[in-house]
């Protein structure tokens, strides 16, 4: 199918090892674990702020743990978007099943951004319309053309945005 992530380990497995808040997002330990006492905080956080859990040597995110404890299935072939774009933020509210295309919608704007706004480049030697709007999904590009303003390229982009990707539309 369609998913980058690996499976995870049975339900009950992941359930004798591991309590989750549902409200916070946090695990902890319900047995000892090498040099973790049970009751401590259960993984580490990784460069990009994404939460791993180490079970039977092998290291699982986090919100897919959260995501096989509370539904009690693997969200294999899906991925698990976090709503808010907060990596780290792993409360259940916060989680959804998404294709790679839903969540990759919900990114945060990259830092070589040339306007400040996703979607949208600015082309100082572009005068009259220096604001470019060019939005993809499933590998399809859509030019939605050149605009004067920044407002009337976000209103473009916000308005092709919403149709192509619906709830996991991130300005």
């Amino acid at each position: 199918m369609f998913c980058r992530a690996k499976k995870l380990p049975p339900f009950y497995l992941v359930k004798e090892l591991l309590n989750y808040n549902i409200i916070t997002g946090v695990f902890t330990w319900k047995v000892k674990k090498s040099n973790k006492k049970a009751g401590s905080i259960a993984g580490r956080t990784n460069a990009k702020g994404y939460r791993y859990i180490t079970i039977n040597k092998r290291s699982y995110a986090a919100h897919r743990l959260a995501w096989l404890l509370v539904t009690t299935k693997d969200p294999h072939p899906y991925e698990v978007d976090h709503k808010d774009g907060d990596k780290g933020n792993n409360a259940f509210h916060n989680l959804r099943q998404a294709t790679p295309q839903q969540n990759s919608s919900n990114r945060k704007i990259g830092s070589n951004n040339t306007s400040g706004h996703k979607s949208i480049t600015f082309y100082a030697n572009h005068p009259l319309n220096p604001y470019h709007v060019c939005i993809s999904q499933k590998n399809k590009s859509h030019s939605l053309g050149s605009f004067p303003t920044l407002e009337k390229a976000i209103k473009a982009r916000d308005i092709k945005g919403k149709q192509l990707y619906g709830e996991f539309y991130r300005p």
